[in-house]
């Protein structure tokens, strides 16, 4: 067994009729691999499976089987009472999911499948391994917990997860444990070489030209040892707002450049609401930043949103934050020598 707790969440599965799924707001291939598995298993077992997000789905992200099934909600006016459990997926905390903020937990009974660092296990019930890659990497034990018969399709969607996850097996932290289970996932017709086409070499060319426009924008701060580059919402509006540009250049450029520790990207995708992601280079702790600006994250992968001030404000925010942060982290450093 791999997780005492699935056993629980089987449980409660099966007493369940109606189950609901999310991918969390801004869904990455993590996000919507681990759902659609989770919603393959579950509707072979008889189950109503319905999967929402708040953001609706990426087009990057529409080659994994049964995409087609993940529906755009607004939480503010959803019903969860229609459901009898609820399993949320990927999301270290209930702004994740929700894409609001103070809004109300649901009052039905839920389970939380994830691996981020910050997620302090929300749930009623938690199956939080913040050692694992992927939440599709979880998933994958879990289902072997409860002697899932995993066929092509599920393997497929665990596969786009764990390679969304670890940058195509690259990422620090991707050790045997992984490789093996890429490996399973494989044996059982994942397609490793699609996945990674459809993730990594399938670019819109909108966003290409936002990648020369963030990268023309992109500073450096020599002495706290970061890069930085931020892009206003007129900006990103003109390019007719490319999915995930934040998330996929913070992946190409901030993690990359010499003497830095870090960096990130700043994309006002909504007037009045900035998206950061933040990528490490050397181990510094990003979701220590993110924490402080009300997201979260991984070591080397993390986000947050500032909302509510003009671009320049917002920009200014994030900046004093992550300078702070940073000062103290690097003269430890110095002091630990």
């Amino acid at each position: 067994m791999n997780y005492k707790e699935s056993k629980v969440v089987l449980g409660e599965i099966k007493k369940a009729k109606k189950i609901l799924l999310n991918c969390h707001r801004s869904p990455d291939p993590d996000a919507v691999g681990s759902a659609t598995a989770m919603y393959q298993v579950l509707t072979k077992m008889g189950k109503d499976v319905k999967v929402v997000t708040p953001s609706g789905l990426p087009e990057g992200s529409k080659f994994i089987p049964y995409s087609e099934k993940v529906d755009a909600v607004n939480f503010s006016k959803f019903d969860f009472n229609k459901f009898d459990f609820c399993i949320f997926l990927d999301s270290s905390s209930w702004d994740m999911v929700t894409d609001k903020k103070n809004l109300a937990y649901p009052k039905v009974s839920y389970a939380v499948i994830d691996h981020h660092d910050t997620n302090s296990e929300w749930g009623t019930i938690n199956i939080v391994d913040k050692k694992r890659t992927s939440t599709a990497e979880i998933i994958y034990l879990v289902f072997k917990d409860w002697g899932i018969n995993i066929d092509k399709n599920i393997a497929s969607s665990l596969m786009a997860g764990i390679i969304g996850d670890t940058g195509a097996f690259r990422f620090p932290g991707v050790g045997v444990e992984t490789m093996k289970i890429g490996i399973e996932l494989m044996k059982l017709g994942a397609d490793k070489d699609n996945v990674v086409f459809n993730i990594y070499q399938t670019i819109p060319f909108n966003l290409i030209k936002f990648y020369g426009e963030a990268l023309s924008r992109v500073e450096i701060d020599k002495k706290n040892k970061f890069v930085w580059t931020s892009v206003p919402y007129e900006v990103y509006s003109k390019l007719s707002k490319p999915e995930s540009a934040r998330e996929s250049t913070s992946s190409l450029f901030a993690q990359i450049v010499e003497d830095t520790e870090f960096g990130f990207v700043m994309v006002e995708q909504e007037k009045g609401k900035l998206l950061i992601s933040f990528r490490s280079r050397t181990g510094f702790d990003t979701s220590k930043i993110a924490q402080k600006l009300g997201g979260g994250g991984h070591v080397y992968a993390s986000g947050a949103k500032v909302e509510g001030l003009p671009f320049e404000k917002a920009v200014a925010r994030v900046l004093k934050v992550v300078r702070s942060y940073a000062k103290e982290y690097l003269d430890k450093q110095k002091s630990s020598k």
